[in-house]
């Protein structure tokens, strides 16, 4: 076989493939957005199902609110069937479903899976509520290829044409190409050998040619970036490192806790009652400051790897600082701490409540906790226009030093380790601030004030 006929083969071959990996890629990520679309449906209507429930609505009138393909299931505390739409003559315990399996232990919980009932194929949703039954609803898991298959079509179309257009201008140059790719093979052949002279490699002056020295051009600089490569790839290493190092030590004290606090309950059958609610209590606290970590912690990496899983919706800034005000309402009059919102009312924008309760929320536990009593916490915006409000908050406490401004957003920092432990910070909770507000098309920076305190200065886009 010559040269020519090996180059078409295998240039039709790599098309194939390319051609494979492109409908498997669609195909993958069509399945996954759609997967992700029902998760969010289901959510939001088991929401809607749960406070019509709550509110004493019969299941036909919740059902009038709900898109008719869906399945709504009821399930009490111990797996029996209360009430399906679709198959009321099931008496098999639940348990032992998968979603509701999750939801029992993490409060929701998801599952594809072919229903045993109607022989279809669900993508289930179950929510514990609060009296400790089931809520579940199902729709039928169909993806649909309409859009994708129509698009494809056009993009085949395209590469097709591209694809004989190539092969056309690969038949007239390929007796001119011979050249080139006999110095390439013996490129690679000294590559192999590890003895290359680049004195010796010479390409003709023609779009080929000046193919080929790009190629060795490009492989010159793989070669400078080698050790550049490497050197990244332990820096990365380092960094896992220590961030696995830090989460596994932030966790150590509280397991450690709990574990001690059991072994004393365990060793000593005869403690005094007083005694064992101390202990329990103690255990109870640290369990809290477990959960509360785990919690930042997955907030963060889901920040930081599928951002674009978190929804916006038109949102009000002061009403979600007062309502964050609220949460520390009780704490904030032990301590004397005043807070004021400056925000003016009806400041809409589009954003994810949860977050931009998170910046609100963990500012005012930072200034609560560590600023010091007797101090005044202020949010205000200071700037707004057609596209975002600039937005400033700070408290009169007694600021940070300078040497930790620069890294005060750092995960696990902790200026006061002894103090932070105390006070039960998890060392995340500005790292989530400035990640939710980069997630709104911000950036934050912190600096002291001349009067004395902390000050935040941020903007979100409307």
């Amino acid at each position: 076989m010559n040269h020519k006929r090996k180059l078409l083969i295998g240039f039709f071959a790599i098309f194939l493939v390319y051609a494979f990996v492109i409908a498997w890629l669609q195909y993958y990520k069509e399945k996954e957005y759609q997967t992700n679309n029902q998760k969010e449906t289901l959510r939001i209507l088991a929401t809607t199902a749960e406070k019509m429930l709550e509110n004493s609505a019969d299941t036909e009138e919740v059902l009038q609110y709900l898109p008719q393909e869906v399945r709504l299931t009821l399930i009490d505390s111990d797996g029996g069937l209360v009430y399906d739409n679709i198959a009321s003559n099931v008496v098999e315990n639940h348990f032992g479903r998968p979603e509701i399996y999750s939801a029992n232990y993490s409060n929701e919980g998801y599952a594809i899976r072919k229903s045993s009932t109607t022989d279809q194929e669900y993508l289930y949703y179950a929510r514990k509520c609060k009296d400790g039954s089931f809520l579940r609803l199902a729709l039928p898991y169909v993806i649909s290829w309409t859009n994708f298959i129509h698009f494809d079509n056009i993009l085949l179309y395209i590469i097709v044409f591209l694809f004989f257009i190539t092969l056309l201008v690969l038949v007239i140059i390929t007796d001119k190409f011979d050249n080139v790719m006999r110095t390439l093979i013996n490129f690679v052949t000294d590559v192999e050998k590890g003895n290359i002279d680049y004195n010796k490699i010479h390409f003709p002056d023609t779009h080929s040619g000046e193919i080929g020295r790009k190629i060795i051009s490009l492989y010159k600089q793989l070669e400078d970036s080698k050790l550049q490569t490497i050197h990244e790839k332990d820096k990365n290493r380092l960094m896992k490192q220590e961030m696995t190092n830090n989460i596994a030590h932030e966790l150590k004290t509280p397991v450690s806790s709990i574990r001690g606090y059991l072994e004393i309950l365990l060793n000593n059958k005869d403690i005094g009652f007083e005694k064992q609610q101390y202990f329990i209590e103690r255990s109870h606290a640290q369990t809290l400051r477990l959960s509360n970590l785990i919690q930042d912690v997955a907030l963060i990496t889901k920040l930081e790897e599928s951002a674009n899983l978190f929804p916006k919706e038109k949102l009000d800034l002061y009403e979600i600082f007062e309502e964050a005000a609220t949460e520390w309402e009780e704490v904030s009059k032990e301590q004397n701490v005043t807070i004021e919102n400056r925000i003016p009312e009806k400041s809409f924008f589009a954003g994810n409540y949860n977050l931009m309760f998170s910046i609100f929320r963990n500012l005012i536990e930072n200034s609560i906790r560590y600023a010091g009593d007797n101090i005044k916490i202020v949010v205000e915006c200071v700037e707004q226009d057609k596209t975002s409000y600039r937005l400033r908050y700070y408290d009169t406490g007694v600021g940070v030093n300078k040497e930790h401004l620069d890294k005060i957003f750092d995960r696990f920092l902790r200026i006061d380790k002894g103090r932070s432990r105390k006070s039960g910070g998890t060392g995340l909770g500005l790292s989530i601030v400035k990640h939710a507000v980069q997630f709104h098309g911000g950036t934050i920076v912190a600096r002291n004030r001349p009067e004395g305190g902390l000050l935040f200065d941020f903007n979100i886009l409307k």
